[in-house]
This record gives C-alpha cells, structure tokens and sequence, in this order.
C-alpha cells in the first residue's frame, strides 16, 4: 500500500469507531499541532517520518493506531505517557539500576505500548522510520519499516509471531540507504519539561 492508502484506511478506522486494537470510551484527541511537531523534531534532531508526521497533523495526536495506539507527542489524558517526556526521561536519566536496559539511543522513541512490559519503538534516524520491539527490557529493530508495520496492523497480521519473526539479530538498518551519512543528534532537554 501507499502512504496516501495508509492514510485513507487509518481514517476510515477513526471514522468507524475502530481507532485502536482496545475498546475504549475515550475520545480520539484533536490533531497535533506543527508547532507539537516540530518541538519533537527539534529535540529529537531528525525529522519525524512523513507518515507518522501526517497522521500526528492530520488525524489525531496520539490514540489511533495498533494496541492502545499512539503515544500523544507533549501531554496525554488520564496520565498516559508522552512520547517526548518520555524520551528526554529516558535519555537523561541517571539512576540507571545495573539489571535496568540502557537507554534507547538517541532518535529512538517509545511509541506505542502493546501492554505493561511490551511494545513499539519508532527510530526518527530511519527515513520511513524503522520498528523496534520491546520485551520486558529486551529491544530488537525489526526488519519493519514504519509503513510496512501499520499494512500489518491494518491488514490483521500483527501479531506476536510476526513480531518475533521479523527481529533482526544485530543492528542493522532496514533498506540499502544505510550507506548515507545520517545528521547528527541535536538532543537538548527542552525548558519546558
């Protein structure tokens, strides 16, 4: 599928009530605003991918999406984490515990949970965004591209088993551009958090 396919079948998700993977009474939230947007990429320092970025501008900041769906990128109803809060938490915490995972690298976020101890990390370093699995600690890029995840999800196939089929054994990127000079992180903690 296209993105404009992925696009379309996303909203006609919203639009039938089916945002998420989760029945939920809560409302999908308004759009996110460029200005949202283009705080995460800026403290981030790479772009976030152009389809992520148009589904967070035109359909809904956070809520939508596989499992519980998105994370919002500044502020989330009811406690629910932001991806940006958590990102800079996470990057910037010093209390590490020695049985604690390291820290994602920078331009790797959390991005959507499947439950408590599992779910999905999106790397902004990727040009289409790459997946990565989290397991109670354990991460593994996949061999998923952001688009290729969402087909998955909106086709009914993802699932554990395609998950755990399509983790990469090392740290490899997913396409052949990985010869390109990638821009350097420009992580600065943000005032505002």
């Amino acid at each position: 599928m296209t993105d404009d396919e992925l696009f379309e079948a996303v909203r006609a998700r919203v639009r039938e009530g089916r945002p998420t993977d989760e029945p939920s009474a809560v409302t999908v939230p308004e759009p996110a605003s460029l200005s949202a947007v283009e705080e995460v990429e800026r403290v981030v320092g790479y772009p976030m991918p152009p389809l992520v970025r148009r589904l967070y501008l035109e359909i809904a900041d956070g809520g939508i999406g596989p499992f519980r769906g998105f994370y919002p990128l500044l502020d989330g109803p009811n406690s629910v984490g932001a991806m940006l809060v958590g990102y800079v938490e996470f990057l910037t915490c010093e209390y590490l515990a020695p049985t604690d995972p390291p820290p994602t690298p920078a331009g790797v976020l959390f991005f959507c949970f499947e439950h408590e101890m599992s779910g999905m990390l999106l790397d902004f370093r990727h040009p289409e965004g790459q997946m990565w699995f989290w397991d109670q600690g354990d991460r593994h890029k996949l061999d998923l591209t952001f688009p290729q995840w969402l087909e998955a999800w909106l086709g009914g196939r993802l699932t554990e088993q395609l998950l755990e089929s399509r983790k990469l054994q090392d740290e490899s990127w997913v396409g052949d551009w990985v010869s390109e000079e990638l821009p350097p992180s420009t992580f600065e903690v943000p005032d505002s958090l």
